[in-house]
């Protein structure tokens, strides 16, 4: 299932700012969600949406792909810490991975960087032989 933002005004025509795909690793309790786009003040409501979708539905432990997201603000880390929260009261955890870019360098600047830990699962794939 995927569920996107509408494009802001002027942008009409260049696609949508951000996209979610939800992608089941373990039938009712695992779920790897990609985010890609503009991560922001004004997608965070479709984010917090699908989470709060994603929890309900029983899904405990959530990834959270971020390799494609391409604008990235210091309210979304916040937005991230108490989905990461509400993951963890709900007997779940959420797994922030594969940070692109412009999000490594928006959380170097961020008062958060210490509390989100984010990992590379690229790294932990075997190579293809």
């Amino acid at each position: 299932m995927a569920a996107s933002t509408p494009p802001r005004p002027g942008q009409q025509g260049r696609g949508l700012r951000l996209t979610l795909e939800r992608t089941p690793v373990t039938p009712g309790h695992f779920m790897t969600l990609t985010v890609a786009g503009e991560l922001d003040t004004g997608s965070i409501p479709a984010l917090c949406e699908l989470m709060s979708q994603v929890l309900g539905e029983g899904s405990r432990h959530l990834i959270v792909d971020l390799s494609e997201v391409t604008r990235c603000d210091n309210a979304s880390f916040f937005t991230l810490l108490g989905i990461r929260e509400a993951a963890h009261h709900a007997g779940g955890s959420l797994t922030l991975a594969d940070p692109s870019r412009c999000v490594r360098l928006a959380l170097a600047h961020s008062v958060l960087r210490d509390l989100l830990p984010f990992h590379d699962l690229r790294a932990q794939e075997p190579p293809d032989t």
